[in-house]
């Protein structure tokens, strides 16, 4: 029996469980899509999921490999949030640098970085095949060469018969998960001191409201003057990143103007940070009750989730 893993989620279960109404993975949130304005109920199993997202096609290595190998250090830095949860403390080093790589994990390991990365490499595969059919002769060298050297055996496809294929997209250009799985690897080596280096604080919602919403993206980064437009950044000044834990307690650095390690926030404050983690979102917002607050246009406004849909447990 194939026991293989094909469903991967990009978040962790267990992370999006503090968000449910009975703080574990079975538990239910409300979710609602910022495109649609569609709510439903449902358990984290059924969202920030995307089947293959960790594939890792390595001989002798089953397909969920990585799969598996994050589920260990995703379990500990989930663990190192339930700390923080707990105490309602800055977190000691240990679970600070946990958190750390979590966030930084979880904000180069998505789908929106992964697609745009793919959407930007097709287009420049396709530039180099259409600078390949522009000239005969350019095809010819350059076919010559790939022969010579073995990756391409004879042919009698004709000049004429690629350049059409080329120029009227008659392919389509697929990027292996593991590929993908490397890269941001290596993206995340380079992040990972460049989130160290901001100044972070532990961030409290008022008993008893309102909450922190979460997202499917929800390491939102965002320039500390909000009509600041442009190329953003992790290591750019002026920017601030906000991370929710669970609904009363988030994360939050900055390079200039450290806060306390531990500030409590009013209501409008609340909703600011909801914001952020609204605009970054890729597609859903989860939300533990069926209401919440977001700032917009200098006032707070309630937003409802009236969920009239009740998906599968």
């Amino acid at each position: 029996m194939n026991t293989t893993s094909r469903n991967h989620h990009v978040l962790p279960q267990a992370y999006l469980a503090f968000f449910t109404d009975t703080g574990t993975k079975k538990g239910k949130f409300y979710v609602l899509e910022t495109s649609s304005g569609r709510c439903f109920h449902t358990s984290p199993k059924n969202v920030a999921v995307k089947r293959d997202f960790n594939r890792l096609d390595a001989e002798g290595q089953s397909l969920d490999v990585l799969e598996q190998s994050l589920s260990s250090f995703e379990g500990r830095a989930v663990e190192a949030c339930r700390n923080i949860v707990r105490s309602k403390n800055f977190p000691d080093d240990q679970d600070y640098n946990l958190l750390i790589n979590f966030i930084g994990l979880i904000a180069v390991r998505n789908l929106q970085f992964r697609e745009s990365f793919n959407r930007s490499r097709e287009v420049l595969l396709n530039q180099i095949g259409d600078l390949l059919v522009s000239d005969k002769k350019i095809w010819e060298s350059h076919l010559r060469r790939a022969q010579e050297s073995g990756y391409v055996s004879e042919t009698n496809v004709s000049f004429e018969d690629m350049k059409e294929f080329f120029e009227e997209r008659r392919y389509k250009i697929q990027f292996p998960p593991g590929e993908n799985s490397e890269i941001e690897f290596s993206v995340l080596e380079h992040l990972l001191p460049i989130l160290g280096q901001r100044f972070w604080s532990l961030l409290l919602a008022p008993d008893p409201g309102p909450d922190f919403i979460c997202s499917d993206h929800p390491v939102a980064l965002t320039f500390k003057d909000a009509k600041r437009e442009g190329p953003i950044g992790y290591g750019l000044k002026n920017t601030e990143i906000f991370f929710p834990i669970s609904p009363k307690i988030g994360f939050y650095g900055v390079y200039e103007d450290p806060l306390r390690e531990i500030v409590n926030l009013k209501s409008s404050q609340v909703a600011k940070m909801n914001r952020k983690v609204a605009e970054s979102a890729e597609r859903q917002v989860f939300s533990l009750k069926d209401t919440f607050l977001i700032w917009w246009e200098g006032d707070t406004r309630e937003v409802k989730c009236s969920a009239k849909i009740d998906s599968p447990p």
